[in-house]
């Protein structure tokens, strides 16, 4: 099965090794990245986009995170960016998830912080927890928007995330992925679900 360079660097941050934590119970039954070592790359290709089951009184959505991801892009400035941020020993760089080599690097593109977001503070049916620092990086005279993206590979969500690794949106991303979070309340599965029966 061909696959693209954008889902090859999603797949290589969800079997990344994000360790364990103090506060990580993941030992009981394993953490994200542990699980997602048992899938190839194709297993996530395969699997459905979204998922709706019900559980008791409630539907439960999901969204896939592998497939979520897989509509940003990469252009030079990320693989640039990318493989100075690998592998990180520090994470002492001015944003989260990066070490201060990349760090370095970055402050020449002259980059304007935009937002820093974690969907576990919100209402979110993707499959793992997403943090990202979303930047403006000066590039041939103008302002263009990047997002360095962190999967959270382990079971808390207060530790266990994957090193930043920088996606560029396209227009389509800039619509879906207005705030890279997806949600549909409970009204909106049944009518959904009623729809489609």
């Amino acid at each position: 099965m061909k696959t693209t360079k954008v889902q090859r660097l999603i797949y290589k941050m969800l079997i990344e090794n994000t360790g364990s934590h103090v506060c990580d119970s993941g030992g009981i039954y394993g953490r994200n990245f542990q699980r997602n070592k048992k899938k190839t790359i194709n297993d996530f290709i395969r699997e459905d986009e979204e998922t709706i089951v019900r559980s008791g009184d409630y539907w439960e959505r999901t969204v896939s995170v592998f497939h979520y991801l897989s509509g940003l892009e990469l252009d030079e400035l990320c693989d640039k960016f990318n493989r100075r941020n690998n592998n990180c020993e520090d994470w002492e760089g001015e944003y989260y998830g990066v070490c201060k080599r990349a760090s370095d690097w970055l402050q020449t593109y002259e980059p304007r912080e935009v937002s820093v977001t974690n969907t576990y503070n919100y209402d979110s049916d993707l499959s793992q927890i997403l943090q990202w620092t979303e930047l403006e990086i000066f590039i041939d005279g103008q302002y263009e928007r990047y997002f360095l993206m962190q999967i959270h590979g382990g079971c808390d969500a207060r530790g266990g995330y994957t090193d930043a690794k920088m996606f560029k949106p396209n227009r389509w991303s800039d619509y879906i992925h207005e705030y890279l979070q997806d949600y549909m309340s409970q009204e909106e599965i049944e009518d959904y679900m009623s729809e489609i029966a």
